[in-house]
């Protein structure tokens, strides 16, 4: 299956703009915006499926959330309508030097308090990701207890939820079970090795 890395690029639109808190991964059809000679393509990118991946509640009745936000190397699956009818199938992943720079950009762009439910715009969570950093174990930046399976340069966040209304009816009862980060992304296709090989080929 095809494999897509997609990245950003600073000094435009490209990047993470929200967190969703969902209960199911999103298949949800993108829609496309255009920038100069490159096609931006918003995803909606969700972990929670993943092994592992799952925000849980903090101890306590404190109203916070914790898991992995984007995990590095991860192929997500997508599936696409086309214009023809048919369905393209494909996989998309993030590297650590890409999630770097949306987590640099993220920060940079006061976007802690964009949080909603179900990536519906119409239904914003009075939340704050208050807390949130890269994992990286050689500069002592280490999984929080319970995450060691995590790999260096995943994202991971802590989420207070202010509105008890969404705690009690949704976290509590176990409906929203993950993270799905949204935003504006470029393609690059990952050659496999053999394309790899005809293209050196080529050159040569």
């Amino acid at each position: 299956m095809e494999l897509i890395n997609l990245y950003i690029e600073e000094g435009d639109e490209s990047g993470v703009d929200g967190i969703a808190i969902v209960d199911s991964p999103a298949i949800d059809q993108p829609f496309f915006a255009f920038n100069k000679t490159k096609t931006l393509k918003r995803y909606q990118i969700q972990l929670g499926s993943q092994k592992g991946s799952a925000f849980k509640p903090v101890i306590g009745d404190k109203q916070v959330l914790a898991g992995a936000l984007m995990i590095p190397g991860l192929e997500i699956y997508r599936k696409d309508l086309q214009p023809d009818g048919s369905s393209k199938e494909y996989n998309v992943a993030f590297t650590p030097e890409t999630i770097n720079q949306i987590v640099l950009k993220f920060s940079a762009s006061n976007l802690n308090k964009s949080v909603n439910q179900m990536h519906d715009s119409s239904k914003p969570v009075n939340a704050v990701l208050f807390q949130h950093f890269i994992i990286n174990r050689e500069l002592g930046v280490m999984p929080p207890l319970g995450q060691d399976h995590l790999v260096d340069g995943t994202w991971f966040g802590f989420i207070k939820i202010n509105d008890v209304n969404v705690w009690n009816e949704f976290i509590k009862t176990g409906i929203y079970t993950g993270y799905s980060v949204q935003g504006l992304f470029y393609e690059e296709p990952v050659l496999t090795d053999n394309e790899a090989k005809l293209i050196a080929a080529e050159i040569i």
